[in-house]
């Protein structure tokens, strides 16, 4: 058979990999000579070129996240650019059926270089509906506009923002360390041009996607329920209790579903360990701190109105 007809040519059998910043690096203190050299003039140049080469992915990295985050800001200023239908039914099925929200989000995105939001709707629309739940617990419960205010910034700024950039730090590390074995915290950024680095902007999605759970159960539900709550009865202290551990066992199923959308996660062995973090670590704890709460008549409902209302 004649080599030109055949489907593949070598190339296609033998292909050659591009040439990596750790390739580079592995260059340094070398014996080998380069132009008939001496090794030690190698191994300065391939120093040089490794340093050049971290340092140039560095400022890579940082401009793109810099220009990333400066488009995000501007279009929040441009109302036509935003598509609130859609963050409607994202929050919607987040409340029914995470997994449908997930599916649907991974498709819209696919093919893209980051999983994480470019459009600030629904976190416009998030901050809205916290905004009008603390306006409605202060009217019930501190009918005063300083307090009403003062419970805006707590229930936006530190519940849902401040404790959700330290629980997407938090997820940010140890979701990469699982998967995606190059990454260093302190090293160079060459390990965030990998396919399964996962971008802090995710992590922070995924939070704002699980605290739907946590406005739903302990912004609205509790609303409607507290007078019942705060009934010093059994029924009232199970009651409370389940709601605030199940929210917050919720929002780390939740959480799961939304690292475990993602193609290189999903199916993996990383994602089996992410679960059983979850299901062997997180959840057994709750269980065990829900009973535990009960048995010594700690009413959880009753102990937060009175921390955010005194």
């Amino acid at each position: 058979m004649n080599r030109s007809s055949l489907p593949y040519s070598a190339a296609d059998l033998f292909p050659k990999a591009p040439p990596s910043i750790s390739g580079i690096g592995m260059g340094i203190g070398s014996s080998s000579t380069v132009a008939g050299g001496p090794s030690g003039t190698a191994g300065l140049g391939n120093t040089s070129s490794a340093f050049t080469a971290v340092h140039s992915s560095n400022s890579t990295v940082n401009k793109s996240t810099i220009r990333k985050f400066q488009r995000y800001i501007r279009r929040i200023f441009r109302p036509n650019s935003l598509d609130f239908e859609s963050a409607v039914w994202d929050i919607f099925n987040l409340a029914v059926n995470p997994k449908k929200m997930y599916r649907s989000h991974y498709y819209k995105l696919q093919g893209r270089a980051s999983y994480s939001r470019d459009d600030p709707s629904f976190l416009i629309l998030l901050t809205g509906f916290l905004s009008i739940s603390a306006v409605a617990w202060g009217l019930a419960y501190s009918p005063s506009v300083v307090d009403i205010l003062k419970l805006i910034v707590y229930v936006v700024v530190v519940d849902f923002y401040i404790t959700g950039a330290i629980i997407a730090t938090c997820s940010w590390m140890l979701t990469n360390r699982l998967f995606n074995g190059s990454f260093d915290l302190f090293g160079s950024s060459s390990s965030r041009y990998r396919v399964n680095y996962i971008d802090w902007g995710f992590c922070f999605d995924v939070h704002c996607n699980s605290f739907v759970v946590i406005w739903c159960l302990l912004y609205l539900l509790q609303f409607f329920l507290l007078p019942l709550l705060n009934i010093k009865s059994i029924i009232a202290l199970v009651l409370g209790n389940t709601l605030y551990f199940g929210a917050i066992g919720y929002y780390f199923v939740i959480t799961f579903y939304g690292f475990n959308s993602l193609p290189f996660v999903s199916g993996g062995q990383g994602a089996k360990k992410l679960q059983m973090i979850i299901l062997a670590g997180v959840l057994p704890v709750l269980a065990v701190l829900w009973f535990l709460s009960i048995c010594f008549r700690l009413n959880v409902a009753h102990l937060m109105v009175h921390t955010y209302f005194n």
